[in-house]
Order: C-alpha cells, then sequence, then structure tokens
C-alpha cells in the first residue's frame, strides 16, 4: 500500500495563529510524519511556508478557510525544500498584495524552479526582523535543519516560534500533543529526526552549539512550532532543548539501504500480485 498524504483538522495554536496540517505515511509505514505551514491572522496577515504541492487545491482551501488570500500581506519561507514551497507560485498569484520574506541563498537555489518576483520581496538574514502589522517577527536559525537557507521565525507579539524542520518527531497516529506519545518512543523518534536532518551534528563542539541552544532559548518561546510534529509548549520544550544538547555526543542515525529497499519492492509485489493456492489433487 502506497504511503498517503491525508488533511487533517487545521490546529489553533495561538489566538492569531494556526497550523496548517497534513500527515504522510498514515497506515503504510511503521510512522508518520507531519507536513505543516503556519497561518497568522493579524493586521497584516502571514503565510509561514507553503506547504507540498500534493493535494494543492485542498491546502488553498484550508488557508483561504483561515485568512483571504486578498488580504494576505506577507508570505514567508524559511527554506527551500519541495515541502515548504510546493505551492509558493500558485499562492504568490493569489495573493497580490503580498510580499515573499526569504533570504537570496533561498532565491538562487530556486531559481532553476521558479521565476520569483524580485519586486516582491524581502531578503532577511538572521538576527533580523520585520513589522508585520500588530507584531515584529525576527529569523532565528533553528537548532536543527538540512538547507543552509533554513530560517525559523519568531512572532513577538504571540511568543510563537515556527522552527522549520527542528524539532520535528515521527508519530504512531494522528496526535495533536506529544503527550499523546510514549514517552520512550518520542524520545527516540525525536533524536532520530534530528539526526537525519542534521548529519553535521558529529562534527559538532558541544560546547559552541550549546550557547547557540542557549540562544534559542533565551526567546523563551510560549509554543515551539514545527513542519513535521506537533507544536510543543512548557516543559515540552524544556525537555526538547535537552535531548537537542545530546546531539554533539551521538553517533550517526542509520539509514535504510539497499536490502531496506528491495524488501519493500518485493512487499509491494507481493501486494499488488498475491499467490494464489494450487487446488489440492483429489484422493484415488
Amino acid at each position: 500500500m502506497p504511503a498517503t498524504f491525508r488533511c487533517l483538522d487545521s490546529e489553533r495554536i495561538a489566538p492569531d495563529t494556526w497550523v496548517v496540517r497534513r500527515l504522510y505515511g498514515e497506515g503504510a509505514n511503521p510512522v508518520a510524519v507531519f507536513v505543516n505551514s503556519l497561518v497568522i491572522t493579524g493586521t497584516e496577515p502571514v503565510i509561514v511556508d507553503t506547504g507540498a504541492s500534493v493535494l494543492r487545491d485542498e491546502w488553498i482551501r484550508d488557508v483561504s478557510a483561515i485568512v483571504d488570500p486578498a488580504d494576505v500581506r506577507w508570505i514567508f519561507i524559511s527554506h527551500d525544500d519541495v515541502d515548504h514551497t510546493g505551492n509558493l507560485v500558485e499562492f504568490l498569484e493569489l495573493c497580490p498584495q503580498a510580499t515573499l520574506v526569504t533570504n537570496w541563498f533561498s532565491v538562487e537555489r530556486l531559481a532553476s524552479a521558479f521565476s520569483l518576483p524580485l519586486a516582491r520581496m524581502r531578503w532577511l538574514n538572521p538576527g533580523e526582523r520585520f513589522r508585520a502589522g500588530d507584531r515584529e517577527l525576527v529569523a532565528v536559525v533553528p537548532p536543527t535543519f538540512d538547507s543552509p537557507t533554513t530560517r525559523g521565525l519568531f512572532d513577538t507579539r504571540s511568543g510563537v516560534y515556527w522552527a522549520s524542520d527542528s524539532f520535528s518527531t515521527p508519530v504512531t497516529h494522528e496526535v495533536s500533543d506529544i503527550d499523546e506519545l510514549d514517552p520512550g518512543f518520542w524520545r527516540e523518534g525525536f533524536l532520530q529526526m534530528q539526526r537525519v536532518l542534521s548529519p553535521w551534528h558529529q562534527w559538532l563542539d558541544a560546547e559552541r552549539y550549546g550557547r547557540h541552544l542557549r540562544q534559542v532559548g533565551a526567546l523563551e518561546a510560549a509554543v515551539v512550532a514545527t513542519a513535521h510534529g506537533p507544536a510543543l509548549r512548557g516543559a515540552q520544550i524544556a525537555s526538547a532543548f535537552s535531548l537537542l544538547s545530546e546531539l554533539p555526543h551521538l553517533p550517526v542515525a542509520p539509514l535504510p539501504g539497499q536490502a531496506d529497499l528491495d524488501a519493500a519492492v518485493a512487499a509491494m509485489t507481493l501486494a499488488a500480485d498475491p499467490p494464489t493456492l494450487a487446488p489440492s489433487s483429489a484422493a484415488g
């Protein structure tokens, strides 16, 4: 059975902030993963990442149910991966007032796929901020990432930090709170995803990395939202930072290899064409 995307109800994580959620792999893999984006409905509405192109019409429908595209003033892209930019071009067309907030390197890396309007852009580097009506938003590099273009986004009004791919975790089923998961499963899954996402962790200097963690932690975010997991709050955030501090001391995550691919292909072939039993011979 092939892995699929499933649309989930959007989740309100702050009075003016919503997570638009998709779940990938449920029912086909041992674990599933969220593919999320964010909507801020302030006086100058902001879309944070534009999801995967799979189920594009449904993504646009769900975002439009929260905010009228004609009112969107800002579209922030955390980095250039396809599950964050899948509906970018189409949504820019639907949002004529929107300014695209990104950075030079993202634009360079996307240039072979998209012709993006430079006149409608604002480039934001780490530590820089911009005002979106009733709030200031700050670009903050998250603790883990797989693209050099990655910038998280901190909302100084709501206290929500969009960590892009960081703080992600696999899930066994649809959940809205990591406390619904077995604690051991969450710990192992969280660390596995951070190591896969950031294989450079093996070369980290623990002291220097600790300083970066403290700088991100100094935001004192009320909510940490991630593209690939449930939002974290309170003690959950502290637990996540504690796990992240272990990364410099951990081995590289083991990854599936050719034997795993062969087994998956064989299982798919068997599911598509199951064997039939030959009728037994009648006794003479």
